[in-house]
């Protein structure tokens, strides 16, 4: 059978399939194609009577001896299981003599038909599946083409609309093949020009949270004007070093941050009770929820919160109190965990390993570059994605769980600038990765089309940095937040340093005094400015907070 052929004999079965019987003939004459649907008909007909004679007289004319055997024998099981669930013993076993043994040839299955009296637990087949059977058995040789081609052909056509639309979230059922697919789906991009260093969504949108400085800004959702409240809820962490990653919990009820100070924040944000975690001998990485293992009883919290230091420690609690700690490896980056899955993923600045979430079992790990910068998981846990910064910055998917590489996503030749380290997966569309640069440009991916940008958008007019992207859990919406220009100068102490500093190099040539004594002055002074640096910078931030830095909001 030629393609023409076999495309001809595929769109007459569908017709005739739908009753498009004036069609189907119209289509049948001019083609010179026939499908003869009278003895198709027929075949169905006594399928659904259980008719053996009038269907070995049809299959007599198109199929071998063989194939005859099997379709006259799948009808007569149904038949056989039929009369047993209707406690007709005395008919079935008249049938399995008389009838089941002539077409069946395997001795071992003759005695399962026998045994099937004494099982309680029949099925019968629904009507139409074993239809489909029998005509898949004989369908080549009766001149049909593949019950199931049509609905793969279908399949695959409706799958065609994520590669169609590159923002297109989900199959519709009112696909039409014969159309371009438009879609009205776009990606909304929501810029914002506030200093913030992380933005985070609870998994139900109800609350979106903002970190500027050593604070969080919380925003409740509000559900009569379809939109976030103007005036957040400010929540002082008393952190006093730079934020290193913010979470919801699953359940939207607790926020927590870690922090170069080696400490953990978490907040209630029903109740508005805070505490601290305190143990860690290196800058806490990040932190996540885990629901309490319910083999261990008498827990404080419902949830257990797992953290990760940049010495590779890490530390399991139940509220304030520490239950135990596991040396990983070094340079740990970023912890993710799956409930469901009971899974977690740690990756560090040259490997990515994955463990049983309770009992820390590993269960596969892979060596990468060693300049990991950062890593997300997507919506199902079924990929990682990993900023590195090797000889040119690039974005790696392995898959989860055997951590293979399966995609590197570059950025274009006209962009001239680096990745930030923050990016996203797309929650609700999850096809979909973002990042931006360090001059204002915003880079989206699809997952399943080139390893090229889809999209590139100017989102700064004066190069100014992306500081922060996110993509809203459950909207088509990606919020992205530019840096705003520095209001702060430096210290009066610290200008004076750095005054004293310029006029003893302008004069150094006047001292005459024993060497290495000028040296040794400058690289005090040096000391001194890079500590009052430090100094300032932390008073800054602590300033920062008491004035509430509304401005930069």
């Amino acid at each position: 059978m030629n393609n023409k052929e076999e495309k001809i004999k595929l769109i007459l079965q569908f017709l005739r399939q739908l009753k498009y019987d004036n069609t189907f003939q119209k289509l049948q004459e001019q083609s010179q194609i026939q499908l003869d649907p009278q003895n198709l008909e027929l075949i169905t007909q006594s399928i659904k009577n259980y008719d053996i004679i009038q269907l070995e007289q049809i299959l007599n004319q198109y199929v071998d001896k063989e194939t005859k055997k099997k379709c006259i024998l799948k009808l007569l099981e149904q038949k056989y299981i039929k009369l047993l669930k209707l406690h007709n013993v005395q008919e079935a076993i008249q049938l399995l003599r008389n009838h089941i043994t002539n077409f069946c040839s395997d001795e071992e299955q003759k005695h399962q038909y026998a045994s099937m009296i004494y099982l309680p637990e029949l099925k019968v087949k629904q009507e139409q599946e074993l239809i489909d059977e029998i005509i898949q058995l004989c369908y080549k040789q009766i001149g049909l083409i593949e019950p199931n081609r049509l609905v793969t052909i279908l399949q695959q056509q409706q799958a065609n609309q994520i590669l169609d639309c590159q923002f297109h979230i989900k199959l519709e059922q009112n696909y039409n093949i014969f159309k371009k697919h438009t879609c009205n789906s776009q990606l909304n991009i929501i810029k914002q020009q506030k200093n913030i260093s992380f933005c985070e969504f609870s998994i139900n949108g109800q609350y979106q949270a903002l970190v500027h400085g050593l604070q969080i800004y919380l925003y409740q959702f509000d559900n009569t004007k379809n939109e976030y409240q103007q005036k957040p809820r400010k929540i002082q962490t008393g952190q006093t070093i730079a934020i290193t990653s913010i979470i919801f919990s699953p359940c939207s009820k607790y926020i927590g941050t870690s922090s170069q100070d080696f400490t953990v924040f978490v907040y209630n944000i029903q109740t508005e009770n805070k505490y601290r975690l305190e143990g860690h001998n290196a800058i806490v990485q990040c932190l996540n929820f885990v629901l309490c293992d319910q083999s261990i009883k008498k827990q404080k919290n419902e949830y257990d919160i797992y953290t990760i230091s940049i010495d590779g420690w890490l530390y399991e609690w139940n509220e304030n109190e520490r239950k135990g700690g596991l040396k990983i490896e070094e340079k740990l980056l970023k912890l993710h965990t799956h409930q469901q899955k009971e899974l977690m993923l740690l990756t560090s600045q040259n490997k990515i390993s994955l463990y049983k979430l309770y009992t820390k079992y590993q269960i596969s790990q892979t060596s990468s570059s060693n300049n990991n910068q950062n890593s997300i998981v997507d919506k199902h846990f079924n990929f990682v994605l990993i900023l590195v910064n090797d000889t040119i910055q690039e974005l790696y998917l392995y898959a989860i769980p055997d951590l293979q590489l399966i995609k590197v996503f570059q950025t274009t030749s006209r962009i001239n600038a680096s990745l930030i380290n923050q990016f996203d997966i797309g929650w609700l569309n999850y096809n979909l990765i973002a990042a931006g640069t360090n001059k204002g440009d915003l880079l989206v991916w699809h997952i399943q089309k080139s390893s090229k940008p889809i999209e590139s958008y100017q989102i700064s007019e004066y190069d100014k940095e992306i500081s922060c992207i996110k993509f809203h859990p459950t909207k088509n919406q990606l919020y992205v937040y530019l840096k705003k220009d520095s209001r702060k100068q430096l210290s009066t102490q610290q200008q004076t340093t750095e005054d004293l500093r310029t006029q003893l190099l302008q004069q150094r040539n006047q001292y005459q005094r024993q060497s290495g004594g000028m040296q040794s002055l400058l690289n005090l002074l040096q000391i001194i400015a890079r500590q009052d640096q430090m100094n300032s910078n932390r008073q800054s931030m602590l300033q920062e907070d008491k004035e509430s830095s509304d401005e930069d909001m």
